[in-house]
């Protein structure tokens, strides 16, 4: 009988230890890690803006900004939502790793109105 208290008590303290492993590997980053301009690596004529009032803009050669996004940052998920017409498009994008000069960035969305898929992982700098 003593030896199951030690095993339980054993295997409760390895639990515990994983469990605080686990939550202090966790990264939550700021808004003010984002502020900014951001320019994708494969793309550079393509940027995205973080601004401080929650709101982003973007730039795409040939097509004028036509909608502002906001985000809403928590943790490692950066929520974006875009208002186009009467419709409303929420999506997340994970951040993979972020320093004052790149940000590794994952999409795994929905497909495009037209059968693409932008899912993947995106490398930005920050101009």
């Amino acid at each position: 009988m003593k030896k199951q208290g030690i095993r339980m008590i054993k295997g409760l303290l390895a639990m515990a230890l994983l469990t605080v492993l686990t939550v202090s590997c966790q990264k939550h980053y700021s808004v003010s890690d984002l502020l900014g301009t951001w320019s994708y690596d494969d793309e550079p004529a393509y940027t995205v803006t973080f601004r401080e009032d929650g709101t982003m803009g973007y730039s795409a050669p040939g097509s004028p900004p036509s909608f502002t996004p906001t985000y809403t940052l928590d943790g490692i998920y950066i929520y974006v939502r875009v208002i186009v017409g009467s419709t409303t498009v929420n999506d997340v994008v994970e951040i993979r790793s972020l320093n004052s000069t790149t940000m590794v960035l994952y999409y795994d969305g929905n497909l495009l109105f037209d059968g693409q898929s932008l899912n993947g992982e995106y490398i930005l700098t920050k101009k």
